[in-house]
């Protein structure tokens, strides 16, 4: 009787409907399978669904290239441009007034380099000619230094320098004695010359300036330094204006003073000045001294 009833029971529960949660969990993954294995045999390569021709990327990466070629053109051009506009500048005047800390006498000892330098002190053209050709003829770099009343009386003088390509500094307006100066009077002076000057060659006399009388001191330093200028004095003076001296003694003054860094002072426009610079020339050279601009002496 139990094994009836309990065979009735099992009769009446009603079969299971529809798949079972689990059932379906494993169909689907097996789906999933199935899919991936028939990408991985059958499926096609993604780059390939893009449809782009071979040609059109080869032209893309080309235009790119040549994109990063033009703007590193363009950027080296740019940056050859600017180094070029510093190597002008350099070429104008390499020497920094910042660099300035004391009233130069000579450049450095460590090269065997000279400089020659001329007072523009008077009116009268004199001899000058002859100087500017004895210094043309050997190739001679040479600076001038003159004074502004100078450039206002004798303005073709001052081009005349100008023109044959040697700078021209400061030499004061009237050549007073800077030490004797309040700070007023020092910056009218280097002004007032300056102006004159630059007037005849379009030109800035900085950044060099000549103390008369070679008279300059700490506050000197520092008043003319403020306004753009270093100022030089001189290692040798030729003493060609002198007339206790021949164009034999000044010649064998300054070959026998000369030295490394040593800056050599003569009269732009004496007749013995004239007489001696060739000859000065020859024998620096040929006890291999080089000389060179006072841009270069001291930078």
């Amino acid at each position: 009787m139990a094994n009836y009833q309990q065979y009735q029971k099992y009769k009446r529960q009603p079969p299971a409907k529809g798949p079972r949660i689990g059932k379906f969990l494993v169909i689907l993954a097996i789906v999933f399978v199935v899919y991936l294995i028939g990408r991985s045999l059958f499926g096609t390569n993604p780059e390939v669904e893009t449809n782009i021709p071979l040609e059109v990327e080869d032209n893309v990466m080309a235009e790119s290239i040549n994109n990063n070629d033009n703007s590193n053109t363009n950027e080296n051009s740019n940056s050859n441009e600017n180094s070029n506009a510093n190597v002008n500048t350099a070429v104008a005047g390499s020497f920094s007034v910042e660099t300035c800390e004391s009233v130069y006498s000579r450049g450095s000892s460590d090269e065997k380099k000279i400089s020659l330098t001329f007072n523009v002190g008077t009116s009268k053209e004199g001899e000058i000619q002859k100087v500017i050709d004895g210094l043309k003829n050997s190739n001679t770099p040479a600076d001038f230094f003159a004074r502004g009343d100078v450039a206002e009386e004798n303005p073709d003088l001052i081009n005349k320098i100008d023109s044959a390509g040697f700078s021209i500094y400061n030499l004061s307006y009237n050549h007073p004695s800077f030490t004797d100066l309040p700070e007023s009077g020092i910056i009218e002076q280097l002004s007032k010359a300056d102006d004159a000057i630059s007037q005849r060659t379009n030109k800035t006399t900085k950044p060099f300036f000549r103390p008369p009388y070679g008279s300059a001191d700490d506050d000197v330093l520092s008043v003319v330094k403020s306004q753009g200028y270093c100022p030089v004095t001189w290692t040798v003076d030729a003493l060609d204006w002198s007339a206790d001296y021949s164009a034999a003694d000044s010649k064998d003054r300054v070959i026998s003073n000369a030295g490394n860094g040593a800056i050599i002072l003569m009269q732009a426009s004496n007749s013995v000045t004239a007489q001696i610079v060739p000859e000065i020339i020859t024998e620096l050279k040929n006890k291999g001294y080089a000389i060179v601009s006072l841009d270069d002496l001291l930078k």
